[in-house]
């Protein structure tokens, strides 16, 4: 089902009546999924429609169609309430830093050479970072999700217990990127959170930062890895990623409480020369004043101390995650190892 746009008339015509017809369809649409406060869920939808139609000239009977297929997912919200990037970082490195990603990491990699290539001379993005990035997401493309897109954000939407506006606003772009797209919004599959394609977008970074990169008119991310390898870059990019800068070192004191104490976020919020006074052993070829990050995860072997520099923040705007980041740049760092040991 394709959205159609309304013309201004028909909208007019329409709106008195469009609440009360909303309201009478889709409580009977919605009256099999039971344990619900109807009343508050159905205006819930109706309110999300009427902001669609008017907003954006969408066709009201489209959309209640659109919702009236949408489904509940319990798996959807387990996973939203459970997500891997909450596990201990022992645990998450375990998951994503495999030998197998290394060796699929190394063959992505030869296989679009060219593309990385270019993708770093115009971006500045190591290609091994971009090569980890997909691996990381979407296992080289092969796997980028089973849940429809629609019930993903209709879920988090509307039945989920936080965030929901983030996900009604993410509905709303989704919707509009479809239409622009001449695509059907029931058709699309992606994440339990509703990222789309090889390097899993978000509807509003996909309207954002994709980019036609293969030279084929669109930006198709679910089928391009040209597409996706360029996006990539350019949202890494966009959001501030300094070319030869370094990302993220592990860091130790003898004095290990006053680390402790000291860590907090990976967002550069101090100086060099702080870590230094708190007795950090290592020493980096950095400036005292440079701005750096210092964030703890719990190791197999315990406490581990890092300390982050503007690009492992940036990693962190794809995903809000230091354990996602931290396997990111580790499996990017072996997969650049056995790709020079060929």
């Amino acid at each position: 089902m394709r959205l159609a746009v309304r013309t201004s008339s028909e909208l007019n015509s329409h709106k008195k009546s469009l609440t009360c017809i909303l309201t009478l369809v889709l409580s009977a649409v919605f009256h099999v999924q039971a344990h619900e406060t109807h009343e508050t869920h159905d205006s819930a939808v109706v309110e999300f429609i009427q902001e669609m139609v008017t907003k954006h000239d969408f066709s009201e009977q489209e959309l209640m169609i659109l919702m009236g297929d949408a489904v509940k997912k319990d798996g959807i919200l387990n996973a939203f309430d459970k997500p891997a990037t909450s596990k201990p970082w022992s645990f998450f490195r375990k998951l994503y830093v495999t030998d197998w990603r290394e060796k699929e990491g190394v063959k992505f990699w030869e296989k679009h050479l060219q593309t990385l290539i270019r993708a770093e001379d115009e971006f500045g993005i190591p290609q091994e970072i971009i090569t980890a990035l997909i691996g990381i997401e979407t296992n080289y493309g092969t796997y980028t999700g089973e849940f429809r897109i629609v019930d993903a954000f209709y879920t988090l939407g509307f039945y989920g217990k936080r965030r929901n506006k983030y996900f009604l606003k993410e509905f709303e772009e989704f919707l509009i990127l479809a239409r622009e797209n001449n695509i059907e919004p029931d058709a699309i599959k992606g994440s339990f959170a509703g990222a789309i394609g090889i390097a899993q977008f978000m509807p509003s970074s996909y309207r954002e930062y994709a980019i036609d990169f293969d030279g084929d008119g669109k930006a198709d991310l679910e089928n391009s890895v040209a597409d996706a390898i360029g996006s990539a870059s350019n949202y890494l990019k966009r959001h501030g990623w300094q070319r030869d800068e370094p990302i993220v070192f592990p860091v130790s004191a003898k004095n290990a409480s006053a680390l402790a104490e000291m860590a907090g976020k990976s967002k550069p919020n101090r100086t060099y020369s702080e870590i230094k006074e708190a007795g950090v052993q290592e020493s980096f070829e950095l400036g005292d004043d440079k701005s750096v990050g210092l964030f703890k995860l719990e190791g197999d072997g315990g406490t581990e101390f890092w300390m982050s520099l503007k690009n492992f923040y940036v990693i962190t705007r794809y995903n809000p995650s230091n354990n996602y980041a931290l396997a990111m740049v580790q499996l990017s760092q072996k997969i650049k190892a056995l790709k020079n040991a060929q």
